[in-house]
């Protein structure tokens, strides 16, 4: 299990609280949400961090060794721009065998042939296994980044940003494949996306941020929003932003905003739902 208690990143991200189990978890948010910055706060490449994530009741902000062994093996991540995850003069073949060897789990020919199985599964040729990463379409350095990030069967993997680069068809063809691949492996997912659309397959529950805040979770989010900001991003009615408001951070953009959003603003539970608007609460 991956647990994340009041995950505080900088100004980016305040008290991120999720737990990844067996559910796939989508996290849904624009950019400068708060959510580019937890997959490097995840793998311990940031200084600025505080609270706690737990893998399997261990805390990864404090135990960087346990963290360093988890990589790839435990918790695994797919970069809003999967180029960032190849080294350019190696072929893709070589770093599905140099995981392999590295974490000792078998020699580079059992690495490259389950990564081919992993391929097939996302519908990409084998032959990109002697191609180096520039000499792929966007389509298949994604497959390939999802294939890389997923064929040691992690407990965990996090994906950010699948439109990256990526066209309407393109964009389709992963999500499709990345469907497929989450029916025939034991990971659990957890997808940071800004396109609701994308979440709503690829996800069981729903978290929101805005502004490096959580404002609403649950399973039906984006059948039944609560929170206003939910309710503008799914209609495409969100404007330019403006400086982060005290209280609700959404509450300078609002139309619904009274003076009470200023102040601080609960976690309510409505049905299947938490939302922290104060549109909910009794005398409001």
């Amino acid at each position: 299990m991956l647990e994340y208690r009041c995950l505080t990143v900088g100004e980016s991200l305040k008290c991120f609280n999720v737990t990844l189990g067996k559910e796939s978890i989508g996290v849904l948010g624009e950019k400068d949400s708060g959510k580019e910055v937890i997959i490097p706060a995840t793998l311990g490449l940031l200084s600025n961090v505080s609270g706690s994530i737990l893998l399997d009741g261990t805390d990864l902000v404090k135990s960087k060794d346990i963290l360093l062994k988890a990589r790839w093996e435990k918790i695994s991540a797919v970069f809003y721009d999967p180029a960032s995850m190849f080294n350019p003069i190696y072929d893709i073949g070589s770093h599905f065998a140099e995981i392999v060897v590295s974490h000792e789990m078998g020699n580079p020919e059992y690495g490259i042939e389950t990564g081919i199985e992993f391929l097939k599964v996302l519908g990409v040729e084998k032959e990109v296994m002697e191609k180096l990463p520039h000499q792929l379409s966007p389509v298949q350095l994604k497959k390939v980044a999802i294939a890389l990030a997923t064929f040691l069967e992690p407990d965990h993997v996090i994906i950010d940003d699948l439109e990256f680069g990526l066209g309407d068809i393109g964009r389709a063809a992963v999500v499709n494949s990345l469907i497929d691949l989450m029916g025939s492996v034991r990971s659990s997912f957890m997808i940071l996306e800004n396109n609701p659309g994308i979440l709503s397959r690829l996800s069981d529950r729903i978290v929101v941020l805005y502004s490096g805040e959580m404002v609403e979770e649950g399973k039906d989010v984006l059948i039944t929003p609560l929170h206003p900001y939910t309710v503008d991003l799914i209609a495409g009615e969100i404007k330019d932003k403006k400086r982060k408001a005290k209280g609700c951070p959404y509450s300078g953009e609002c139309r619904h905003a009274t003076p009470k959003c200023l102040g601080e603003i609960p976690w309510l539970t409505l049905g299947n739902q938490r939302v922290r608007c104060v549109a909910y609460t009794t005398g409001a």
